[in-house]
């Protein structure tokens, strides 16, 4: 069976109740936009180590086999993160390779948990290439940053949190990628809230998946630029991509400027900080949202320049 029959909500209720103890039950954060609008929060950023992925991370690794190794992964920066942080946790040797323009920040914070990095070109079908191969040759467990169903069910456990938390909702936003967090999360909303609107965020130059959705079927398009690096992968992932196309309403885009927008409201209204990717599915919400948003703030790994530019408008909000 694939990733569409395997991720269920009694599946992500396990992965639930195996990730408990390791990771943070991040706040409701309520903001009453207008009459029409009230914003759901969830705020991923104030997990140990910055963004969500910690939950896929930690439900892989422990459903890793006993005599497991080592363990490597390819990431920009925040699942690079994660599984450097659960490797050590469960007293695992960890690769990670990365981009070499992966920000500063994130490539620290992961070699600071413990994991060797190996830096490779920007493009992410080299960086999964390369993880590969050093798998292989090391005979070490690949810990795939979407395409797994143990990751979805992870990634899916926020969404879960924020239903139990905020009760039945009218719409859902959450950033896609590969896919890994959509696919658990729309399996929780619409298993929950059947009637909520599962919608989807990419950056303008990484909508990857809106282009799938419109065709029909997987689309590749040129590597992405934006300031969303969390956000720039070329294609859905092959197992997610199934669950996204059953569940997921529609997809929209924004651009890097409504990203900066979104990171200022944050900072002003919320004193929040996010990372552009992390702040991908509230300029969405900001930008469209009607009656009860649950939104999905992933991370808040950010660069110091995008968050001085955040700041600087931050400043000029009343």
């Amino acid at each position: 069976m694939g990733m569409l029959e395997d991720l269920t909500l009694d599946r992500i209720r396990m992965a639930a109740d195996r990730i408990a103890s390791h990771v943070v039950r991040t706040p409701l954060l309520c903001y009453e936009r207008d009459a029409d609008c009230e914003l759901l929060l969830k705020p991923e950023s104030l997990q140990p180590t910055g963004a969500f992925k910690l939950r896929g991370a930690i439900n892989k690794i422990a459903t890793l086999a006993e005599d497991c190794p080592g363990v490597v992964a390819h990431s920009s920066g925040n699942h690079a993160q994660a599984v450097a942080w659960a490797a050590a946790l469960f007293d695992l040797p960890a690769v990670v390779v990365m981009p070499n323009d992966a920000p500063k920040i994130k490539r620290a914070r992961t070699e600071a948990s413990g994991a060797d990095v190996v830096v490779v070109g920007p493009d992410s079908d080299e960086r999964s290439a390369r993880a590969r191969q050093l798998a292989h040759e090391r005979g070490w467990a690949l810990v795939e940053p979407y395409d797994d169903v143990e990751i979805a069910a992870g990634q899916g456990t926020s969404a879960l949190e924020l239903i139990e938390d905020a009760g039945e909702l009218d719409r859902f936003y959450a950033p896609i990628s590969g896919g890994g967090l959509m696919a658990g999360c729309a399996v929780v909303v619409s298993a929950l809230c059947p009637d909520a609107e599962i919608i989807g965020c990419e950056p303008e130059d990484a909508g990857d998946t809106r282009a799938s959705l419109q065709a029909g079927k997987r689309c590749t398009i040129p590597p992405p630029m934006s300031i969303a690096d969390g956000l720039r992968v070329r294609r859905p992932g092959e197992q997610t991509w199934p669950v996204i196309r059953k569940r997921v309403h529609r997809v929209e885009l924004v651009t890097d400027d409504e990203l900066l927008d979104a990171m200022a409201w944050a900072l002003h209204a919320l004193r929040l900080v996010l990372e552009p990717s992390g702040a991908a599915s509230l300029a969405l919400a900001l930008r469209e949202g009607k009656g009860r948003c649950g939104v999905l703030l992933s991370g808040g790994n950010v660069d110091p320049k995008h968050l001085e530019e955040a700041a600087n408008r931050a400043s000029k909000l009343s």
